[in-house]
C-alpha cells in the first residue's frame, strides 16, 4: 500500500520537520505501508524552506517541496496540490494532513485500515474526538458546524485529515468547489465517506494562526463550496419570513 502524504505549510517549518520526523517513526512500524511525502510551500516568507529533512528518513520513500509563488491559503494549497499529485505522482491513496502535528501520524494506519475495511473506494476522515483548543474555539467550531448542517443539509464534523483513495482523485481535481473547501468538496461530490473518531494532537513548534476570523473564513469558504444549496435555502427563509 502507498499513500501520497500532503501537508500544506505557511511558515511553520519548525513543526513541519519535526512532524515528518514522527511520520517517519511510526510509518517504521507498519511494514506494509509505503508513503511520499509533498510539503507544499504557501508563499512562506518570513521562514526560509529547508532544502531537505533534517534526519534520514527510514520509512519515507520520498520527500518534495512544492514551492508556490503567493500564498494561497490552505484550502487552496491543498487544492493545488491535489491537482499536482495527480498529474506526477502515483499512489494507492493520499492522507491529506495539517503540518503543525495536530493532526497525529499514529492515526494514519487507522485510517487506512478503515479504508480497507470499508469493502469499496471510500474516503475516510479523522473525526475529532478529544481537543485541546480553548472554549471559546471549540464553541465556534460548534456553531459552524451547525450552521453548515442547517444552509446545506450536510453534517461537517471533520476537518481536512483524512485518507483518500487514487480513484477518487479524477473527479475530485477537476470540482470547482475544491478551490474553496476540500472536505466540504468531498460531501458535495456524494462520494462515499466515513469517519474514523480520533483525538487532536497537541502542535509541536510555534502557535496557531487560526482565530476567530480564520475560523468565519474557513466556515464562509465551506458554504460557498455549496452555493447553489444555500442561496436557495437563504431564499427560501427570505421568502417565508417576510409573508409571515
Amino acid at each position: 500500500m502507498h499513500i501520497v502524504i500532503i501537508m500544506p505549510v505557511y511558515e511553520d517549518w519548525d513543526a513541519a520537520m519535526k512532524l515528518c520526523r514522527n511520520i517517519d517513526d511510526v510509518l517504521r512500524q507498519e511494514p506494509s505501508l509505503r508513503a511520499s511525502l509533498l510539503l507544499i510551500d504557501d508563499g512562506s516568507w518570513a521562514t526560509a524552506c529547508p532544502n531537505g529533512l533534517p534526519f534520514r528518513p527510514e520509512a519515507i520513500e520520498r520527500v518534495s517541496i512544492l514551492t508556490l509563488r503567493r500564498n494561497l491559503g490552505h484550502q487552496r494549497a491543498i487544492a493545488v496540490a491535489l491537482a499536482h499529485i495527480r498529474g506526477h505522482w502515483k499512489g494507492d491513496a493520499v492522507a491529506v494532513m495539517d503540518a503543525d502535528g495536530e493532526d497525529r501520524p499514529e492515526d494514519i494506519p487507522r485510517l487506512v485500515q478503515a479504508m480497507h475495511e470499508a469493502g469499496r473506494p471510500t474516503v475516510v476522515f479523522a473525526e475529532r474526538g478529544r481537543r485541546l483548543e480553548s472554549l471559546t474555539f471549540r464553541f465556534s467550531y460548534r456553531c459552524y458546524s451547525l450552521l453548515h448542517k442547517l444552509f446545506t443539509g450536510r453534517d461537517i464534523r471533520f476537518g481536512n485529515f483524512s485518507v483518500l483513495p487514487w480513484t477518487h482523485l479524477d473527479g475530485l481535481v477537476v470540482s470547482p468547489e475544491l478551490w474553496n473547501h476540500y472536505s466540504a468538496t468531498v460531501l458535495k461530490s456524494r462520494l462515499p465517506y466515513i469517519r474514523v473518531r480520533c483525538d487532536r494532537g497537541r502542535r509541536l513548534a510555534g502557535e496557531s494562526r487560526m482565530n476567530f476570523v480564520s475560523l468565519v473564513t474557513h466556515g464562509m469558504s465551506a458554504l460557498f463550496a455549496n452555493q447553489e444549496i444555500v442561496g436557495t435555502r437563504l431564499l427560501l427563509l427570505t421568502m417565508l419570513t417576510t409573508t409571515i
